[in-house]
């Protein structure tokens, strides 16, 4: 070989190995993009070494100049870079603050060592694929890996273009065409990787496919590079209700009695089962085909979710479920020798049919009653249905549907997960993790809960809320104390209310009546809510008054003007609930000004949440539309957006499969322009109640401004497809502290 072409060729080879170099450690991106000012970025040094301890570990030190990490692995490290960002540097990033600067001087600390209690640390649900993450590109999901890395989650659910992998297995092998039938629509994927229903919400372009294959590669390539593990969809059965009649190739084995019809799921048909056991796991070997051909290069997992008979009962036809189940397995163990079958913990699953089934070692329950019934029957050491005993994860559900609303049960979380701890051996306890439905709200609970496996000795209620509070907004009782001491007033008066829910049934935050179908009293929003203002209404105010009174030394950290805001929400949704209250025992003379009282409070919180692109419904819809190639393919994605906030699906599943409102949010354009008109036409009516769906929901789900609506919106008030913004408006001290006088000061 001439000795140019050796040295082109050297020259290659060193630069795809620095590349590979760079590749392999994630690190340097991390810090760039979260701490991009002044060389901040610089400023950390880690080591990645090799012990004998089976244990997840860091050490963090600091000299001033140079911040040192060691651990022992990507995770580790990055959440020791968390834990001296939050603990000693009091910067606290988050999903309102992703990206922050270090102090003018960097904090000095000695080396500190932190030992993870748990080896897993998980993350997500299906459902917060679908109400929060429907819409995400890569630069968002960038952000959230980053996330997740620094807070040591190691074990995320990712469903993102796996409907990729049902498309060309069915396509591919059997000759259907009507994948983009049988699937549905993006914002309501988490309900199809849970067999719960087809077809809604499509059908999906063909650019859709190609995009999100992309998007997902791009996420497993970066999960490796840290060392995060993804748990992909495994097939749970489910096949098209048509597949005999629409598939052309591969078919003529199948019969009509092989496949049977799955039911319903709240007024949705779910999709077919397949309840030959031979026939099941020839489609099963060929879906994992498919996964193999699709992101086989950048997947690296061994952890499957399967969830069959999910939120429902066994088809009928499927008279020995347990068959089922062991065919599901066989054909995922022949697929992967090391898999692990991942169930949820929710309702009565998993049963004896699956803790049965699959080997002792070989199934992961995640346990979504952590922090509501951690110390029932429903606990996770009972999560194995009298079965096998089982590994299983404590699990945090917070948030259903997506909703906004402070909300937490915190010491509660503490103690169940630490009893949980201390038969960590016997209970066969394996990690920690949140399930949340939604995220993108209470990100105190998000810290606290992936804090808890690092710390010794345990947190307190008192110990957890001084540590936030420096970390928060970036205040210790060293360098203020006067302002630390009123933060920390606030933060227990939040703390033994609104975070202390005691209820082991309340699903999630108390839903602001602004949001209710009209009615005369205050009820709840969503059909299983059980909402309850369980926590003082008149503490809160003040204590919210308090931290509003701290705007002169806070006002202008990222952190503190979206707690204000949130704060702000908070009590403006209680004053809206005494107000509803007062109207049934008001005289008729004084319906009217309370009334008008009540929708002027809408139209002020719309401006109040306005002021941030947090809480504004044109973060989401213009999420949504940025994914469209062409105008129909943006109305799709919005149409889907706001027909999961509101209708849910069609009038069958809004009305009595009582999905309507199900994942209400209380957003900016979301209340002056769907909330608010249905309250003045009620009010229009003398308290009578309209045809909510037919006159005003299915209106706002398709854009279509009709003549029952008009007459009820503020002027000027976004509807069509495309008129909400994410840009915010006012600034948010101003109008906060305009609101609190106007309505709490007289």
């Amino acid at each position: 070989m001439p000795s140019c072409c050796k040295l082109v060729l050297s020259f290659f080879l060193l630069f795809f190995c620095c590349m590979s170099a760079f590749a392999a450690d994630p690190l340097s991106g991390l810090l760039r993009r979260t701490l991009p000012h002044n060389g901040d970025a610089q400023k950390f040094s880690w080591t990645i070494i090799s012990t004998p301890e089976d244990q997840d570990f860091f050490t963090v030190s600091s000299d001033g100049r140079k911040v040192h990490i060691k651990a022992n692995n990507f995770i580790s490290a990055a959440t020791g870079i968390n834990w001296y960002l939050q603990h000693k540097a009091g910067v606290n990033i988050t999903w309102n603050n992703p990206t922050d600067r270090l102090p003018t001087q960097l904090p000095v600390c000695a080396e500190e060592r932190h030992v993870a209690s748990v080896d897993i640390r998980y993350y997500l649900n299906f459902c917060t694929h679908s109400y929060s993450m429907a819409f995400w590109d890569w630069k968002r999901w960038q952000q959230e890996i980053d996330w997740m890395a620094l807070h040591g989650v190691n074990l995320p659910l990712i469903i993102t273009g796996m409907e990729s992998v049902w498309k060309r297995v069915l396509e591919e092998h059997y000759g259907y065409h009507n994948a983009h039938q049988f699937l549905t629509g993006p914002a309501y994927f988490g309900w199809f990787f849970m067999n719960n229903m087809t077809g809604w919400g499509g059908p999906l372009p063909e650019r859709w496919f190609k995009d999100r294959t992309l998007l997902a590669r791009r996420i497993f390539a970066r999960l490796n590079d840290y060392g995060m593990t993804p748990i992909v969809p495994g097939y749970v059965g489910m096949i098209p209700c048509d597949f005999l009649t629409a598939a052309t190739r591969n078919v003529e084995h199948w019969t009509t009695h092989d496949i049977v019809r799955g039911g319903y799921w709240n007024s949705f048909e779910r999709p077919a089962f397949v309840r030959n056991e031979t026939r099941l796991k020839e489609f099963a070997q060929h879906y994992y085909a498919a996964i193999e051909r699709t992101f086989g290069d950048v997947l690296s997992t061994h952890y499957y979710a399967i969830d069959p008979f999910h939120e429902g009962v066994v088809p009928q036809g499927v008279a020995q479920p347990a068959r089922a189940i062991t065919a599901m397995w066989d054909a995922l163990r022949q697929y992967d020798r090391e898999a692990v079958w991942v169930a949820q913990h929710w309702q009565h699953n998993p049963t004896t049919d699956l803790t049965h089934s699959v080997p002792q070692g070989r199934l992961l329950i995640l346990n979504l009653h952590g922090d509501s019934h951690g110390e029932s029957v429903l606990s996770g050491a009972n999560a194995d249905a009298q079965g096998r005993p089982h590994k299983w994860v404590w699990g945090m559900t917070s948030n259903f549907g997506g909703n906004i609303g402070l909300f937490g049960r915190m010491r509660r979380m503490m103690e169940s997960f630490y009893a949980a701890l201390d038969q960590a051996d016997r209970q066969h306890l394996a990690g920690i993790g949140a399930l949340p439905e939604g995220i993108e709200q209470n990100p105190m609970l998000y810290d606290l809960l992936y804090a808890l496996p690092w710390r010794t000795p345990q947190y307190t209620t008192e110990t957890w809320l001084h540590d936030y509070i420096a970390m928060r907004y970036g205040v210790s009782p060293a360098n203020d104390p006067a302002t630390f001491q009123a933060l920390l007033r606030v933060w227990h008066t939040l703390a033994e209310g609104v975070y202390n829910c005691s209820s082991n049934n309340q699903q999630g935050c108390t839903e602001s009546v602004f949001m209710m179908r009209p009615a005369l009293r205050p009820g709840t929003v969503s059909t299983w809510a059980s909402s309850s203002w369980f926590w003082n209404i008149d503490s809160l105010r003040s204590a919210v008054g308090e931290f509003l009174a701290l705007s002169p030394t806070l006002g202008q950290k990222i952190n503190y003007r979206y707690d204000l805001i949130d704060f702000m929400r908070q009590v403006l949704a209680d004053h809206g609930k005494r107000t509803l209250d007062s109207l049934t025992t008001i005289t008729p003379d004084g319906r009217p000004a309370l009334e008008e009282r009540f929708l002027n409070l809408i139209l002020d919180q719309d401006r109040l949440l306005a002021t941030l692109p947090d809480f504004r419904i044109g973060t989401w819809t213009e999420r949504a539309r940025m994914l469209g190639h062409s105008t129909a393919e943006c109305n799709l994605y919005e149409q889907n957006a706001r027909m999961l906030l509101t209708t849910w699906g069609h009038r069958d599943q809004c009305d009595r499969g009582g999905l309507h409102d199900y994942a209400n949010r209380e957003w900016a354009g979301l209340l002056s322009a769907y909330y608010y008109p249905r309250w003045k036409a009620f009010f229009n009516a003398g308290g009578r109640p309209l045809p909510w769906f037919d006159q005003f929901e299915w209106a706002f789900a398709t854009g279509t401004l009709s003549s029952s609506v008009q007459p009820h919106l503020p002027p000027h008030t976004p509807y069509a497809f495309g008129t909400f913004t994410s840009r915010p408006e006012g600034d948010p001290l101003t109008v906060a502290q305009s609101l609190y006088c106007k309505y709490f000061r007289r």
